[in-house]
């Protein structure tokens, strides 16, 4: 990094009631998107065969203009709901990690339980660490389960391609990155010890690297009140999300290993975010982990924000490549100005 951070050392999980994966569920978009279409629509000066190669990605799902995010929300919990089966009244707990909500506020959380039906209040609330948050709800949610709750509700994800399809003048830096997910995942209370450590940091230094300037910046700038770029992702430096992607890479896992006394090689299978082919590429080979103890859904998803690590692992689950038992590393990188990290046993 050019400027230096302490980081934080890592505790131990000093949790007496254990939790474990109940379920995973997901949501994705029936419109999918290739390259061809975004420079055709947008009339982008490149090629779809210059994009495979510099990013890897072929196509994306995006969202209907119409469509709501608790719709997509909906989707995805009633799927991870029916594969439990349990019912969304049975949740003491729902955490979103999101991008954008249809609002600001109230929660998104909240919408997602008038949508399912839900006849209780139940506690539900936003977080917003991009990339990271689905990790950093795995930590509040083992905790929430540590605390009393019996099941904790956590969904990721959202739909980013809105100020993009409504605006029409993307960056084209960065429209060919992101797709549109929703992932859910069901905590349980375990009988065994499963969640081994957890990992999670911030970079105050990057706190305005990689942003989405809505919000009360926008006030004390002289703004046209159509301009949808402000809901759109502003990048200043991609090399330095690759960097940051590699660095807390290696600094996680070392902090990983060291708590739970297990070597590389002994991790049945590790997930990262894939903000990129690219970066998923760099971790492995600054881990040097063999790819085929890994896997990356960039090429056909994009950049899906907080559904991209969880995408990875309900992909793993079912397809039964994943088995229960099995140990897993499971990183995610948030923007360069936060990531996280867990090990557990499916």
């Amino acid at each position: 990094m050019d400027k230096k951070i302490r980081y934080p050392r890592i505790k131990p999980l000093k949790i007496k009631q254990q939790a474990q994966i109940i379920s995973t569920g997901i949501a994705l978009p029936e419109r999918v998107i290739t390259n061809q279409d975004i420079i055709d629509t947008y009339d982008i000066r490149a090629t779809d065969r210059a994009v495979q190669y510099s990013l890897g990605i072929k196509e994306r799902r995006w969202a209907q203009i119409d469509q709501r995010i608790d719709s997509l929300m909906a989707e995805a919990v009633l799927q991870c709901l029916k594969r439990a089966n349990l019912d969304i009244e049975q949740m003491d707990r729902v955490i979103y990690s999101r991008l954008l909500g249809d609002y600001q506020v109230p929660a998104s959380a909240v919408k997602v339980l008038e949508k399912l039906g839900a006849k209780t209040g139940i506690p539900a609330f936003d977080i917003t660490p991009a990339c990271s948050g689905f990790l950093q709800a795995m930590d509040m949610g083992i905790r929430f389960i540590d605390s009393g709750d019996d099941y904790v509700l956590l969904i990721g994800g959202g739909i980013s391609s809105r100020a993009i399809q409504i605006w029409g003048r993307p960056n084209p830096k960065t429209v060919f990155l992101f797709g549109d997910a929703m992932v859910a995942m069901i905590l349980g209370v375990s009988s065994t010890k499963r969640f081994l450590s957890s990992y999670v940091l911030t970079n105050h230094h990057l706190y305005s690297n990689a942003l989405i300037p809505f919000g009360t910046s926008i006030l004390r700038k002289d703004l046209d009140g159509n301009d949808f770029s402000v809901f759109n992702m502003n990048v200043l430096d991609g090399k330095m999300i690759l960097k940051s992607s590699i660095d807390y890479s290696q600094l996680i896992t070392k902090n990983l290993l060291i708590q739970t006394g297990y070597t590389l090689d002994e991790i049945d299978y590790f997930i990262t975010t894939d903000q990129s082919t690219r970066i998923w590429e760099a971790q492995l080979k600054a881990l040097d982990i063999p790819p085929e103890k890994s896997l990356s859904l960039f090429y056909k998803y994009g950049n899906t924000v907080s559904a991209m690590s969880p995408l990875i692992l309900d992909e793993l689950i079912y397809t039964g490549r994943l088995k229960r038992g099995d140990l897993v590393m499971m990183l995610a990188h948030g923007a360069g100005a936060s990531s996280a990290g867990m090990m557990f046993r499916y």
